[in-house]
């Protein structure tokens, strides 16, 4: 009985892990979307300082993510908005649509294993 009873309190343990990690994943998640659909234009005044805010908010979330997020996926994030950012600075257009179409394509994978889905579990 001693065991059920541990076992229960285990299992108990696990699922309110994973609920909170799902919640958490989904709040940076709807973070990120809505800071990409604040972001002005690329020849806006306030475009580099909106878009260093959106890598340093993401940065502040990379360690807590890594717990249970793929490192490629942490790492295309990186990536991206870097590149965004890096884009903002120079004023290139075409390079900031990309990359802010390829950050958004990278945190849905991000979002991807928090939805119940066949193409999750494949």
């Amino acid at each position: 009985m001693r065991a059920f009873i541990i076992t229960v309190i285990l299992l108990a343990v696990l699922l309110g892990t994973v609920t909170v990690n799902h919640v958490y994943i989904k709040e940076v998640f709807h973070n990120m979307e809505t800071a990409l659909d604040e972001l002005p234009d690329v020849l806006a005044s306030d475009c580099l300082e909106k878009t260093l805010a959106l890598e340093n908010y993401w940065e502040k979330q990379v360690d807590p993510v890594s717990l249970s997020v793929s490192y490629t996926i942490v790492d295309r994030i990186c990536e991206h908005a870097a590149t965004l950012v890096a884009c903002a600075e120079c004023g290139d257009l075409y390079g900031y649509r990309t990359a802010l179409a390829l950050l958004r394509d990278a945190i849905g994978d991000m979002m991807r294993f928090e939805t119940p889905s066949i193409g999750a579990l494949l």
